[in-house]
């Protein structure tokens, strides 16, 4: 390494030229992907995105709007990372500092008593203050650099929080639909409890009559015993949901009320409209994550070309002194340049370009994800209500087919296994249909997040 002292003429000029200087290295500048006019299934080109509805405002049950109230406040991974934030604030501060002087202040007080071998007495005392200035100019921007790094890497984590805060609106609503799924399943499972319950006593009543054999008692028996099963393992699934659900929340294991039912979950008047694919860039929190990370990754290639200049640095001291001179002080520049290093700088400056590229490939790849999962989004909320309309259809029908069969066997017209299979058909039908309302509130969530919607 070089050293050598510099005149305070050529000092001054130094420091002028690190305030108003260039940073080395270049600027960043966001890569222009092309991300299309539109979304692949969407049919309409517009700016609206549904992102930009509020969740109050999309979901109407207020249990639901509580719920996520209480998640926004108590959730532990949403803590966590407001906790990440501050760590990231606080470094980005460091790094900012570094650019500015450091001072520190000491003081030194002696006393002496002393006898000479004339038997005088000798007393004095001394009092020493000094403050101790240092600071490394920065002449090429690389702190610049270096706090512009750290001030991405805040931004990076402030849109993992931003994510993990629309995650875990979605997660809520996602678990809460989940949960009024099971206590649907469970209310029309009891209810072809009763059903079967029916149906046993009446052709009990028959074989008494001696109109039916004991094989349809044994029949209805067995279908009753089948359905009966469904009941626990509903509730099993209801509990665990309640609970699964608090922990969402951050809270303890416990039983939850609903509101609305199932259909009645989302606003009617909300038009999810994807908008245009550009918004993503700025919405959505793991895009603009991967972008801040390629401007931290673009600044340390700055900071690595920085390492292989000369650095010049500043020491003052300023103090006063009882017994001395009075006022006293002193200015050292220092400017320390590498020769000769093993290839070490050049090293670590060929790794922050490699890291650079690979920041760049990822943001490439986090925006053609967002993109694919919007086109994804869009087209499973389309298709889903073709899926609803059939599903209507086909309980309608099975409703319409189990009431003529048990009409049909009172009248002596039809067998019991055909008013069996009526009333599998129908149990299934009810709860599928229940299924596929969940799996269209599903698939609107879906689309909500991957737009990046929620963070209104």
């Amino acid at each position: 390494m070089l050293f050598k002292k510099i005149s305070l003429p050529v000092l001054l000029i130094i420091v002028l030229l690190s305030i108003s200087g260039c940073k080395i290295g270049q600027n960043y500048q966001r890569p222009d992907f092309k991300t299309g006019n539109s979304y692949r299934f969407s049919e309409q080109n517009e700016s609206v995105s549904f992102a930009d509805t509020s969740w109050m405002y999309l979901f109407t049950d207020t249990v639901l709007q509580g719920m996520i109230r209480r998640g926004l406040q108590n959730n532990f991974d949403l803590k966590i990372a407001y906790e990440r934030v501050n760590q990231a604030r606080a470094s980005f501060r460091q790094a900012r500092a570094d650019l500015y002087p450091s001072l520190g202040v000491s003081g030194t007080y002696a006393f002496n008593h002393q006898q000479t071998a004339a038997k005088d007495r000798i007393k004095y005392h001394d009092l020493y203050a000094t403050a101790n200035l240092t600071w490394e100019l920065d002449i090429w921007g690389k702190l610049r650099r270096a706090k512009e790094s750290e001030k991405a890497g805040m931004m990076t984590q402030e849109a993992y929080r931003q994510g993990i805060r629309i995650s875990l609106i979605a997660g809520i609503a996602t678990a809460y639909f989940n949960l009024l799924e099971y206590e649907d399943e469970l209310q029309i499972t009891q209810y072809n409890v009763e059903l079967r319950k029916k149906s046993l006593e009446l052709v009990s009543y028959k074989l008494i009559a001696g109109t039916v054999s004991g094989l349809v008692v044994a029949q209805a028996e067995a279908e009753l015993a089948q359905v009966k099963t469904q009941v626990p393992v509903l509730e099993k699934l209801v509990a665990n949901q309640e609970n699964a659900l608090r922990l969402i929340l951050g809270e303890l294991p416990g039983s939850i009320s609903t509101g609305d039912s199932i259909i009645n979950q989302m606003n009617d008047n909300i038009i999810p409209r994807a908008g245009i694919p550009s918004q993503l860039l700025i919405r959505r929190p793991d895009i603009i994550a991967a972008e801040q990370q390629l401007v931290a990754a673009n600044a340390q290639v700055g900071v690595a070309r920085g390492k292989m200049l000369p650095t010049l640095g500043i020491t003052a001291d300023f103090g006063y002194s009882q017994l001395g001179a009075g006022l006293i002080g002193s200015a050292i520049g220092n400017l320390v340049a590498p020769i000769f290093n093993m290839g070490k700088l050049r090293a670590n400056l060929s790794r922050s370009q490699s890291i650079k590229e690979e920041m760049l490939l990822t943001y490439q790849k986090a925006i053609y994800n967002g993109l694919s999962e919007v086109s994804n989004g869009i087209f499973s909320v389309e298709k889903q209500k073709a899926v609803i309309e059939e599903s209507i259809k086909l309980t309608t029908a099975a409703q319409t087919a189990f009431n003529l069969s048990d009409q049909l066997f009172n009248a002596g017209y039809a067998s019991f296994l055909d008013v069996l299979d009526a009333q599998r058909t129908l149990y299934q039908a009810q709860v599928n249909q229940t299924q596929e309302y969940n799996n269209q509130l599903q698939s609107i969530v879906n689309l909500y997040l991957a737009l990046g919607g929620g963070w209104k």
